[in-house]
């Protein structure tokens, strides 16, 4: 008994120093520090020579206009008709007088039908001549296209006829043309407006005469 009552305390201290050193033999726990993930350069021996691309955002082009020409501003003026009607009456004079013999009945029809059906129209951009059965067939030309003009007086100047050389070579006739003087001095007046120098022109007595009308 008293070897086993020894046994025990001998036996217990040390349990107890183991229970009370147990503390402190754990070691403080350390965190590891977290990686980093390791940066690598590539190296490219034949770079490209493409520049970046650049957009250009374009904004509308602003028209810069210049002065109209003369063409241009003679368009933008309205028409104005100068003078408008059939050929002069006198056309019938001849024929009226050839009706004595039976020959002259036609060319005296022929003489009011052109008074029925003709009609001349002068205004400041064109020329119109109608003409035909009815007034069907119609003919219209610009003062641009005029190249040359031969007239003739009739009638001591009531009445007068006048034939266009066009650009074409086309000619356009207008006979008996009533208010003669008149109207050749406008026509004259629109055509040497867009052709200063004409091939032709009436002598020097006649313009004056004209531009006192």
């Amino acid at each position: 008994m008293q070897s086993t009552t020894l046994l025990l305390a001998l036996t217990l201290p040390a349990a107890a120093a183991l229970t009370l050193s147990a503390p402190a033999m754990r070691a403080p726990v350390r965190s590891s520090p977290a990686r980093t993930a390791a940066l690598t350069m590539a190296y490219n021996p034949q770079p490209s020579k493409a520049r970046p691309r650049k957009d250009k955002i374009k904004g509308p082009a602003e028209k810069v206009k210049g002065p109209q020409s003369a063409a241009a501003q003679l368009q933008l003026v309205p028409e104005q008709t100068f003078w408008e009607g059939p050929p002069s009456i006198t056309e019938t004079i001849i024929p009226g007088l050839s009706l004595l013999t039976v020959v002259g009945v036609i060319p005296f029809g022929a003489s009011l039908a052109r008074q029925a059906w003709t009609r001349y129209k002068l205004t400041n951009k064109r020329m119109e001549v109608k003409s035909g059965f009815q007034g069907k067939d119609v003919v219209q030309i610009t003062w641009r296209e005029v190249t040359d003009i031969k007239w003739l007086r009739r009638y001591g100047g009531t009445a007068g006829d006048c034939v266009f050389t066009l650009r074409d070579g086309a000619k356009l006739e207008m006979r008996s043309l009533s208010e003669f003087d008149r109207n050749l001095k406008f026509i004259m007046d629109q055509v040497r407006r867009r052709l200063p120098l004409r091939p032709s022109t009436p002598p020097a007595t006649t313009l004056s005469r004209l531009s006192g009308v």
